[in-house]
């Protein structure tokens, strides 16, 4: 698939008002349209009900009437300038069409055709529109994408059929896929969430999901976009992005696919795995301050639940309901997005005791019982008694005492129900922490459900488990995005390399040597050559000692019997040095033998493992986890993109399911975090320094104990398929 740059597209530049002929045309020309193809139909009509004041014109190579009005039979017969032109002729015709659209005085394109870069023969082509779009001067929206919806200026430029259309409102949507506008446009009906627009960027083939959600930021009726997508082709626009995004206190959320590929993916090293395609972008988006989301029901309630302001200062929540099996239910999805329920202080279990019922209890979450059916001032005033105070014990508040009303036809029940909602209102308005309704399922809500809602501003999410999970993203965008504002980028600590020993296949002990240059801790080793040479080794070393085969054509030393542990004494260390060559060079008579290793035994602490791996998209991904022979059976890791900080890593390590063994568990000491960190920081720095030559770099496992950390193995894999090692080492096949 074709990926432009941001250079080039500054270059191809979209002509001054392009983006606003794209999203807010005066007049649009549908190029292609027939009758016979649902998407013209849909097109035309979508615009024709949604966009009466666009002016839309037919050009048809065969002219007639198509759709109800006269066809022009090509764009250079058009009786007026265009602002957008809406292609959907065959993948060859299309950038002759984009050169007569421009011509037509069109400033931007949307290219429906598909069968571009999405297709194994579809590159060409897609080049080709691109020059075109390049040379004409042009915004190119797609190709293969359904068009897009501007909700706030009215315009409906899309190809299949709506046949309603969301509230205008804050939300907005960029989706690669142009099928999932339809979905996303169902769920924000039935929620009632108002929505800015929804554009489907296709293919990407010159703006960019990225770009697109850039502009919508900076719309002052926008208040959070949010992103579905296949793929990212330039990490630095959403670098940008997101910067911008932190800077307005306009969240970004998204929405990834692409997970099932990390096993999929070989790799040489075991940082290589763990860091693979769609874990090494949610390390990029969390690190950039994304948000992240699993369906399109989080995507859709996430975004909508920001995008209204809902801004939480931490996880603290405090729940007025009237059933408890609701509460409980809350309770544990609270847990499971991370979100407290704290207790209530004396102040308010007090307040509360004075309007409660006998059959209720002033706790979190607060059950004010089925006798708010009968009294339904109950859940108000026990709202109001929650409330005085609330900012010391809650950071916001959920309320479930409400029923939203079905469609009626009764105006009195009505008139009555919006009296009820007022009152909601008024109550909320008067809590000094933010407040969100929340009902136990994300039912789709009624029109009356919908005005109410919106006329008196109040903020509902949609059910337990997609509500609580926006709930909880906001928390995170609060807390991460102040942080971002505060952390000053790192800076890498420049290192002095070994050259001798770049780009070029590494024993273990040359790995090494590598990075102990750089300032990472490495265990005392030796490299014998012979069998005396092993005998003084190991005396020079001192007490027991670790003897490995010394190549760069061993994968795995234990499978060959390249590994002895344990290995104390004149005699019993020449024999083994005997026994893993004579043994190595039996079982792979080709690999190239440098002699044996040889370490002091190392026993307490905490394995792990830390390495560098670099990603096809966002460059060098920092991995760190639990290591050893426990690294591939658990797969406890972090990961972030590089450069990092101390800060970092620390958050790093708190990820940890392992956090508790460096803290001392079940009789240990804690380990030395700070030495931790330290040789952390020094490998980012070695691996900033090889720069675009490295592809993995790992230590497994580095030993961190109560005195500092120390590296008891290496591997190096080198970017350059020339240099890669084909049978490289792996570390951790020791004990």
């Amino acid at each position: 698939m074709t990926a432009v740059t941001g250079d080039r597209l500054a270059g191809a530049g979209p002509r001054a008002g392009g983006l606003d002929a794209l999203l807010d045309p005066r007049s649009v020309a549908l190029v292609g349209a027939t009758e016979r193809s649902a998407w013209s139909v849909n097109a035309h009509a979508n615009l024709r009900r949604f966009s009466p004041h666009v002016r839309v014109h037919c050009v048809a190579p065969r002219g007639g009437v198509v759709h109800g009005q006269q066809a022009h039979v090509s764009l250079a017969d058009l009786p007026e300038a265009i602002d957008l032109a809406y292609v959907m002729t065959p993948r060859e015709t299309v950038p002759d069409m984009i050169r007569g659209a421009a011509a037509a005085g069109a400033k931007a394109v949307v290219v429906l055709t598909a069968g571009f870069g999405e297709l194994a023969d579809g590159g060409s082509h897609q080049q080709a529109l691109v020059d075109a779009a390049h040379e004409s001067g042009v915004v190119l929206l797609g190709p293969n994408g359904g068009g897009l919806l501007n909700l706030n200026d009215g315009v409906v430029a899309f190809g299949l059929h709506v046949p309603e259309l969301p509230a205008a409102g804050p939300a907005a949507f960029v989706l690669h896929s142009g099928g999932l506008i339809k979905p996303v446009l169902s769920l924000c009906i039935a929620w009632g969430v108002g929505v800015a627009g929804v554009i489907s960027s296709g293919n990407e083939a010159a703006l960019t999901a990225a770009q697109l959600a850039a502009h919508q930021l900076e719309d002052d009726r926008v208040g959070a976009v949010g992103l579905f997508l296949e793929t990212v082709r330039d990490p630095d626009e959403f670098r940008a992005l997101a910067a911008r995004a932190v800077a307005l206190d306009k969240p970004i959320v998204a929405l990834t696919v692409g997970r099932s590929e990390v096993a999929q993916r070989a790799a040489v090293a075991h940082t290589g795995a763990l860091a693979g395609d769609a874990a090494a972008t949610s390390a990029a988006l969390a690190a950039l301050g994304i948000i992240e989301v699993r369906s399109l029901e989080e995507l859709v309630a996430t975004t909508a639940l920001l995008s209204r302001g809902f801004r939480p200062a931490g996880r603290r929540l405090g729940v007025v309901g009237a059933s408890g099996g609701a509460g409980e239910l809350l309770a544990e999805r609270a847990t499971d997005v991370g979100l407290t329920l704290p207790p209530l202080d004396e102040a308010a279990r007090s307040a509360l005791t004075e309007v409660l019922p006998d059959i209720s209890s002033a706790q979190n979450p607060l059950d004010v019982t089925g006798i708010a059916t009968s009294d339904p001032s109950l859940p108000l005033k026990a709202l109001a008694r929650l409330a005085s105070g609330a900012e010391r014990v809650f950071d916001a508040l959920v309320f479930q005492a409400f029923v939203l009303p079905g469609d009626v036809t009764d105006p009195a029940f009505a008139a009555q129900q919006r009296e009820r909602f007022a009152e909601i209102a008024a109550a909320v308005r008067d809590v000094p922490v933010p407040v969100v309704l929340q009902d136990p399922v994300s039912a789709p809500l009624s029109r009356l459900a919908r005005e109410i809602l919106a006329t008196e501003g109040l903020i509902r999410v949609p059910g337990t488990e997609h509500g609580l999970a926006a709930v909880a993203h906001a928390a995170t965008w609060v807390a991460r995005s102040a942080e971002l504002m505060h952390r000053k980028p790192p800076a890498p600590r420049a290192v002095t390399l070994d050259e001798s020993l770049v780009g070029r296949a590494l024993t273990e002990a040359e790995a090494l040597d590598l990075v102990a240059r750089a300032g990472v801790p490495v265990v005392p080793h030796v490299v014998a050559r012979t069998a005396d040479e092993a005998v003084a080794a190991a005396a020079g070393l001192g007490g027991p000692v670790a003897m490995k085969i010394s190549s760069v054509d061993v994968q795995h030393k234990s499978d060959v019997g390249g590994v002895r542990l344990g290995v104390s004494g004149d005699e019993v260390v020449a024999a083994a040095y005997e026994e893993i060559t004579g043994g190595v060079a039996a079982a792979q008579p080709d690999a190239r033998l440098d002699g044996v290793l040889l370490a002091p035994m190392r026993s307490g602490g905490v394995e792990l493992v830390v390495g560098v791996n670099r990603d096809a998209v966002w460059g060098p991904v920092l991995v760190l986890g639990l290591g050893g022979v426990f690294v591939e059976v658990f797969g406890d890791v972090a990961l972030r993109p590089l450069p990092l900080g101390r800060a970092d890593v620390l958050d790093m390590l708190a990820e940890l399911r392992a956090a508790p063994l460096l803290r001392g568990a079940r009789g240990t000491g804690p380990v030395d975090v700070e030495a931790l960190v330290d040789a952390v920081l020094a490998l980012a720095d070695v691996a900033h320094a090889l720069g675009d030559s490295l592809q993995s770099l790992e230590i497994n496992p580095l030993r961190s104990h109560a005195d500092g950390a120390e590296a008891l193995d290496c591997l190096v894999v080198w970017r350059d398929p020339d240099l890669l090692n084909p049978h490289p080492q792996h570390g951790g096949d020791e004990a």
